[in-house]
């Protein structure tokens, strides 16, 4: 058994690794702000309120097998945490991001490839910085851990609890029928890893003290076929193709409005990115059909109503959007 510390709160991702360090049979402490409840997780999960920001002073006293760091963003905080935490046997554990890389375009990139340099250490904001924000994070973490350290580069993480919707829109929207508008790409692969396969993948590399960099990008799909199989009902069902330089004239969003669309003009080679290493050590993909259903049955819990939604195109400019498309197809 281990003594897990994980920073950061359970709204998605953390729910998930807690509850699989937990299923495991180790013990874990969650340490957060307290903006998130608790509800849903197993019992003995242990929680400490506070913010990594303004006092470490709970966390630091205690020894800890294993760190998993799920909200690491500017390096300065990351730097703190970690220095906090350094003892003799403590493992830390960074969940980076795979946009940490200088060239996005390149193919089958990997681990190796150069990261982004932070021009500004200073920043205080996020936005367009994100990336190599979480590089020097990295940096951070391998500097005061070492060989003791793993840092994960996921892409795009979806599933159950998925609350910014990128992805979760798509099974929630298949199981309401009717015409389904979705973007016509050149090029239609997209890269998602279930956040249950992330989670136990993460608890295994722990298990094992498993250092190094990482990445996590998941399965490769084609888009249009995701689509399918978030279809309930394929008779009252009908999967509308809409060119992609109408959707930009109508100003619709990319993936936003429209989550796993980035249009042919922003190609991203990243969805390309070489998953081998993790692979190598264990990281499996579950059926794709399990994720959207899972998705859709937790999505549907929700009660949503249309203008709740975080990302995916609202059901009026859906409508009003298809009415417009089947007019210009009508003309030819």
């Amino acid at each position: 058994m281990m003594k897990v510390l994980l920073i950061g709160g359970t709204r998605f991702l953390g729910k998930h690794v807690a509850d699989s360090f937990n299923n495991n049979h180790h013990e874990v402490t969650l340490f957060h702000r307290g903006k998130t409840s608790k509800k849903g997780l197993t019992e003995n999960v242990h929680e400490i309120i506070g913010d990594r920001d303004l006092d470490l002073s709970s966390i630091k006293s205690e020894s800890w097998d294993v760190v998993v760091d799920t909200c690491g963003y500017f390096p300065k905080q990351v730097r703190k945490s970690a220095e906090a935490l350094q003892k003799e046997g403590t493992f830390y554990i960074f969940i980076s991001s795979v946009s940490v890389y200088e060239d996005q375009s390149v193919r089958n990139i990997t681990e190796e490839a150069q990261t982004a340099d932070l021009i500004d250490p200073t920043i205080t904001e996020i936005g367009e910085h994100y990336g190599a924000l979480k590089a020097a994070c990295e940096q951070e973490v391998l500097e005061i851990f070492g060989d003791n350290a793993l840092i994960v580069r996921p892409g795009l993480i979806v599933g159950p609890h998925d609350y910014t919707d990128r992805f979760t829109y798509w099974p929630d929207r298949g199981t309401r029928g009717g015409e389904i508008l979705i973007p016509d790409m050149k090029d239609p692969t997209v890269r998602f890893i279930d956040v249950r396969d992330l989670a136990n993948w993460i608890v295994r590399m722990a298990e094992n003290r498993e250092n190094g960099v990482y990445q996590a990008v998941g399965g490769v799909y084609d888009f249009n076929e995701v689509v399918q199989k978030c279809m309930r009902s394929q008779e009252h069902s009908t999967i509308v193709p809409v060119a992609e330089s109408f959707l930009l004239k109508e100003n619709v969003g990319e993936w936003v409005e429209l989550p796993l669309w980035i249009s042919s003009e922003d190609y991203r080679g990243l969805d390309y990115a070489d998953d081998t290493k993790a692979i190598n050590k264990g990281l499996k993909f579950r059926p794709i059909e399990e994720t959207i259903s899972d998705t859709a049955d937790w999505s549907l819990s929700r009660n949503l109503k249309p203008d709740d939604w975080k990302a995916g195109l609202h059901p009026d400019k859906e409508r009003t959007l298809l009415k417009k498309w089947n007019e210009i197809v009508k003309l030819g």
